[in-house]
């Protein structure tokens, strides 16, 4: 079972059926979505099968997906996650999507180092993320965090 994890503005956790709502506001927006690897959803039913796909590959051991949830409103601003684990379980990629509503309020600036730090502490020395070239504000937010460029894509090693 994956624990909690708090900062000052924002707390992670599991991702529940309770947050439809929050998550399709995220899902279902075009601009937030705009580098997604899938289209902004169309339905309410899309979150369902969201919520079933993270309830099946956590159980799987494929991923850890959290909430981001911002604490003064106990409102899901966001999702954040590990996924794509390397064999020997010492790598993976991080992923992570904001509402738009919430840009450049720093909440992902401070969701990120939370999940770093839990990555650590599996063991995992290596992060990798996944972003598209034109996607300047994620690009500017892992390098602020720590990421570089190798191999065209951004990589970040921790310090053990």
């Amino acid at each position: 079972m994956k624990p909690d994890l708090s900062g000052n503005r924002v707390d992670l956790r599991t991702i529940e059926t309770r947050d439809a709502e929050d998550l399709f506001e995220i899902y279902g927006n075009a601009q937030t979505m705009e580098f997604a690897s899938d289209p902004a959803f169309s339905s309410q039913g899309m979150i369902k099968q969201l919520l079933e796909s993270v309830t099946r590959l956590e159980a799987s051991g494929e991923s850890l997906e959290w909430a981001v949830v911002e604490r003064s409103t106990n409102k899901v601003i966001g999702t954040c996650g590990l996924h794509s684990f390397s064999h020997s379980g010492d790598a993976c990629e991080v992923g992570c999507l904001l509402n738009s509503a919430y840009w450049r309020q720093g909440y992902m600036s401070e969701a990120l180092p939370l999940l770093f730090s839990h990555a650590k502490s599996l063991g995992i020395g290596k992060l990798y993320a996944d972003i598209e070239s034109g996607n300047f504000r994620s690009q500017a937010l892992f390098e602020k965090l720590g990421f570089n460029v190798k191999s065209g894509r951004f990589e970040y090693t921790q310090s053990i």
